[in-house]
C-alpha cells in the first residue's frame, strides 16, 4: 500500500472507530457527471445525522514528503469542492503540515486542518486493543411450584392443574396483581433474581460457579396469579 493510501486508510479507520453508530464512512468515492465522465474522487466521505441535521463530511489526505508543507492552493481546491458538492464540513489531513498562508486561509474559510506526524502504529497506541474482559452472569430455572392455599376448593385445585398441564413452551400464564401484565415462569424467575440484586457478588472471572437457593417473597398486594375457568385459586405464601 502506498503512503498516500495508507494515510487515507488510517484516517478512515480512526473516524470509524470514534464515530457513533449510524455514520457511513466511504473511501475513494468516484463522482461522475450525467454523461458518465468522472469529475471527482473523494478520499474519505462521511455521512450521517447529528440530531435532526444531515452531516456530509469530506476528508482529503496528502502524504507528500518531497513537497513540504501543503500550500494555500490545495485549500482553495477544497473550498471549491465544498461548494460544488454540498459538503457542510471539510477536513484536510497532511503528513507535512501546512504553509503559513494556507493555515490562515483555511481558518478564514472554515476548513479544518489536521497534521499526522507518523503513520506507524506507535502514533495511534490509544486505539490498540490491549485486552477484553467479558463477564456473563447466567441463571437456570430447573423447576417451579405453585402453592395453593389449604382452604381452596377441590374444584379450583383441579382447574388449576388442568390449566398448568396444557401449558407448553414459553407461554405467559402468570398475571401480575400489580400491573396486570402477563409473564412466563422464566420471566417471573428472572425478576426475582434481579430483585435480589446480590446473587452474583463475589464471583470472579474464570472462577468456579456457585449454587444458591433463592426464596422470593411476595405480598398479598404484589404477586402472580393464574386464571382458571372457575376463578383464581388462592395461593399459599
Amino acid at each position: 500500500m502506498s503512503d498516500g493510501k495508507q494515510l487515507e486508510a488510517l484516517v478512515a479507520f480512526v473516524e470509524k472507530t470514534l464515530l457513533p453508530q449510524g455514520f457511513d464512512v466511504k473511501t475513494n468515492t468516484r463522482v461522475y457527471d450525467d454523461e458518465g465522465v468522472q469529475i471527482a474522487e473523494f478520499d474519505i466521505e462521511i455521512r450521517g445525522k447529528v440530531g435532526s441535521t444531515a452531516l456530509s463530511w469530506l476528508i482529503e489526505c496528502r502524504d507528500r514528503p518531497a513537497k513540504g508543507p501543503q500550500p494555500g492552493a490545495w485549500i482553495e481546491q477544497l473550498v471549491g469542492r465544498r461548494g460544488r458538492f454540498g459538503f457542510n464540513k471539510v477536513t484536510a489531513v497532511s503528513t507535512t503540515g501546512f504553509a503559513a498562508g494556507a493555515a490562515e486561509y483555511a481558518k478564514r474559510e472554515g476548513i479544518e486542518l489536521r497534521e499526522v506526524k507518523s503513520l506507524t502504529a506507535d502514533a495511534f497506541y490509544w486505539l490498540a486493543l490491549r485486552g477484553l474482559l467479558e463477564v456473563k452472569c447466567t441463571t437456570s430455572l430447573q423447576n417451579a411450584k405453585l402453592l395453593v392455599d389449604e382452604v381452596e376448593t377441590e374444584e379450583r385445585r383441579n382447574a388449576l392443574s388442568l390449566v398448568l398441564s396444557q401449558i407448553t413452551g414459553d407461554v405467559a400464564f402468570l398475571r401480575s396483581t400489580t400491573t396486570g401484565e402477563m409473564a412466563t415462569g422464566a420471566a417471573a424467575f428472572l425478576g426475582a433474581v434481579e430483585s435480589a440484586g446480590t446473587l452474583f457478588d463475589g464471583l470472579e472471572a474464570n472462577g468456579p460457579g456457585r449454587e444458591i437457593t433463592l426464596h422470593a417473597q411476595y405480598t398479598d398486594a404484589d404477586h402472580f396469579e393464574v386464571e382458571t375457568p372457575v376463578g383464581v385459586p388462592r395461593q399459599s405464601r
